[in-house]
């Protein structure tokens, strides 16, 4: 069984809000990632959340305000509460939860 994590930069192709709670990043690979919002916003690496997994998080802190690609390697996400999230293509590929990526092929929702 091959890896689906490649030693090769993730690259971005689309993205997509996913109905209200949720985006989708089409990468260059052609592999299909959908993500929670709350998972995006409990990954987020800054010094002020420190990836706060345990702190309670209003609906204004699950709401995006913008959504964007940065150049070829990052993402920048600004919610509706002011605060601001920067993930590399590397770290939110590693947040993928899909099938595949967790473990599970035998149940995919997306291609490969």
């Amino acid at each position: 069984m091959s890896s689906v994590k490649s030693k090769t930069p993730a690259r971005i192709r689309g993205l997509n809000e996913v109905g209200r709670y949720a985006v989708g990043i089409q990468w260059s690979d052609g592999h299909d990632s959908i993500y929670p919002l709350e998972n995006l916003r409990r990954g987020c690496r800054c010094n002020a959340c420190a990836g706060g997994a345990g702190q309670a998080l209003s609906a204004a802190d699950l709401r995006l305000a913008r959504f964007a690609r940065l150049g070829e390697e990052a993402v920048f996400i600004e919610w509706s509460d002011g605060h601001e999230t920067l993930f590399t293509t590397d770290q939110l590929r590693e947040l993928c939860r899909c099938a595949l990526c967790a473990g599970e092929p035998e149940r995919p929702i997306t291609g490969d």
